[in-house]
């Protein structure tokens, strides 16, 4: 007999051990691991009827031998790897943790903001090799800016797009935003923020920070054409996926200095091939997917996703379905 939620993640996993530490007692739950045998799964999972995944794909032959599944949790804001459309087909819903993603990401964007602008991380090098200040800067003041007073660009104004906005707001940005959703007004007053086409988004932005889900409309949204847009003193940010921009092109385009910069916690290939060219720039600050890993995230999430079971298993409604554009 197999318990009604499951989180499916290795045993032993830093996240597999922190859902036991704060898993609710009243939740029938217990661990289904990928590396077990596939009978031992379908045996294991055959009674759920939410899943939390911790990242790992739940293909769609699997959900077809559990007859009372109604959700399917992802514990990360993307489902890329999920057939969401199919999914629904077979009566069950897809819900993400954008929400409890959000603050963690966005903090991320503000700091590969701080990292290009500064130059943090050409400083740090300078203080390490005995170098001082001459990594970081040329001439009397180098190439270090502020972000205060900046135009900033928010290519999807969802969870995290919306807590970058309010995180600008303390440095007194101009704040445009691009999106396929229309947002209130209300909303768009309290986080000062105004909503324009993508191409005047280009146009005016000297920063330019994207997050959005990975679609087929979303891959390589980035490309040649954008960045040929852009201020040839503008920075480009991406926390959202690395798909999201085309690499090459992004590549091409830090080379013939059509863009000033760029910050990326997010590569087309994870990891990303020591001879990436992006990781010999000057101009590009590269992270390791980190942006969503802080510890309150993880917390915020597991919570998150064992409520969302919770009324699963009551009937009442979900939580942050996911939303497919496409």
């Amino acid at each position: 007999m197999g318990h009604t939620v499951i989180y499916y993640g290795e045993h032993g996993g830093a996240r597999t051990i922190r859902a036991l530490e704060l898993a609710p007692g009243d939740l029938d739950w217990g661990v289904v691991s990928p590396d077990a045998p596939e009978s031992e799964q379908t045996e294991a999972l055959a009674d759920a009827v939410a899943v939390i995944t911790n990242g790992l794909s739940i293909t769609t032959d699997m959900l077809s031998k559990m007859p009372k599944m109604k959700l399917l949790q992802v514990m990360s804001a993307g489902f890329d790897r999920l057939d969401v459309p199919a999914v629904r087909e077979m009566g069950i819903e897809v819900c993400n943790n954008s929400p409890a993603i959000a603050r963690s990401v966005a903090e991320h964007a503000i700091g590969m903001m701080m990292m290009v602008y500064k130059r943090l991380p050409q400083g740090i090098d300078g203080v390490k090799d005995g170098t001082w200040q001459k990594p970081a800067k040329s001439g009397d003041y180098g190439k270090v800016f502020e972000i205060s007073g900046r135009t900033v660009g928010i290519v999807g104004l969802g969870n995290i797009g919306t807590w970058v906005a309010k995180m600008l707001k303390g440095f007194e940005t101009t704040t445009l935003y691009a999106d396929v959703r229309e947002f209130s007004a209300e909303k768009e007053r309290e986080l000062n923020v105004t909503r324009v086409s993508m191409d005047e988004l280009l146009d005016r932005s000297d920063i330019v920070t994207v997050h959005v889900p990975l679609s087929t409309s979303t891959t390589g949204l980035m490309g040649r054409r954008e960045f040929a847009a852009m201020k040839p003193d503008a920075i480009f940010i991406n926390t959202c996926r690395g798909p999201v921009q085309n690499e090459a092109e992004l590549i091409e385009a830090l080379n013939a200095g059509e863009i000033m910069g760029a910050g990326l916690d997010v590569t087309e290939i994870e990891p990303t091939p020591l001879d990436n060219p992006l990781l010999k720039m000057d101009n590009v600050v590269v992270t390791p997917h980190l942006a969503g890993s802080s510890q309150e995230r993880v917390d915020r999430a597991l919570e998150f996703s064992f409520e969302n079971a919770r009324r699963a298993l009551n009937g009442e409604p979900l939580q942050n379905p996911v939303q497919v554009l496409d």
